[in-house]
């Protein structure tokens, strides 16, 4: 592979679904297509999915500096470790991110010219949180806190921002949207410290997979699966959102090999990429329910 392959899969693309497709959802569920401020949004997505990137780069970095990762038998078949690999250098990982970090500032410095400083808020949560999931000195991962963080930036904070980019205030329809997304984002997570025990205890951390022990974090993760699925369905049979929602379950048939391998106690190498195709299942079909024409009750 060419070095820029190497600097490419560092970033871990395939988790980008996890950042945009969000972005979309909150700006679809305050307004139809016609009236949507598609610079806003462009500036939302483009925001979102560098931060993103930058994220995934810093954590690498850290992990790596802080004796986390390290090369394993099943090393290949997992996403990114351009670093344990040794195929890219700590600073090449860290300039990289910065780069990453940087660019993010263009559409950033365009939301808050177009909507006002107010918008500075759940942006603050979302930078500050990617880089406290594992920078110092709060190193939330390794205080079994990644899961909540996860969360909350790539559920309520990103999606709050999103709409906020589009009205210049607080829009609760995506607030509530923004709790299935975050549950599933958040257990990619739990599935990744799941496999990654053995590895991290030999590092010194704690992850919640720790604290909560093996078989608590996997009913944790079935119940963020299924919840996530769950919740928008019962919204929509409550009357708070368009009927399409109700189809939100069919997302679990995208669940069913990862909740078969983490049930199953098996340490899949590409679990995470496996929970984030459900994670992008779900989110695809939470938009195409709010672009698809109103349904009559």
């Amino acid at each position: 592979m060419s070095r820029a392959g190497h600097y490419l899969r560092a970033l871990r693309a395939f988790s980008l679904p996890l950042s945009i497709l969000p972005v979309l959802i909150a700006t679809a569920a305050i307004a139809p297509v016609g009236r949507w401020h598609w610079g806003a949004l462009l500036a939302a997505a483009a925001t979102a999915a560098l931060l993103h990137l930058c994220g995934n780069l810093l954590n690498d970095y850290f992990d790596f500096r802080r004796g986390v990762d390290r090369r394993t038998e099943a090393d290949e078949g997992r996403p990114g470790r351009e670093l344990v690999r040794g195929r890219l250098s700590p600073r090449e990982v860290l300039a990289e991110a910065l780069v990453c970090g940087v660019l993010a500032c263009i559409p950033a410095a365009y939301l808050l010219w177009l909507r006002g400083p107010w918008l500075l808020a759940p942006g603050a949560v979302g930078v500050v949180g990617l880089y406290a999931y594992t920078g110092p000195p709060l190193e939330l991962k390794y205080r079994a806190a990644g899961e909540a963080l996860v969360f909350l930036v790539f559920g309520p904070a990103l999606m709050l921002g999103a709409a906020m980019a589009q009205t210049g205030r607080l829009e609760w329809a995506a607030a509530g949207l923004s709790v299935p997304v975050g549950m599933a984002t958040a257990a990619v997570l739990v599935a990744n410290n799941l496999r990654d025990r053995q590895e991290d205890r030999a590092a010194g951390i704690r992850t919640l997979a720790h604290v909560a022990g093996g078989r608590l974090s996997q009913w944790l993760f079935a119940g963020l699966v299924v919840g996530s699925a769950l919740l928008p369905a019962a919204a929509a049979a409550l009357g708070n959102g368009p009927l399409w929602l109700a189809a939100a379950p069919l997302a679990l048939v995208a669940a069913v090999g990862p909740m078969q391998a983490v049930l199953g106690g098996q340490r899949k190498p590409d679990i995470d990429t496996r929970v984030a195709a459900y994670a992008t299942v779900l989110m695809l079909i939470l938009l195409a329910a709010h672009l698809l024409p109103a349904v009559r009750r």
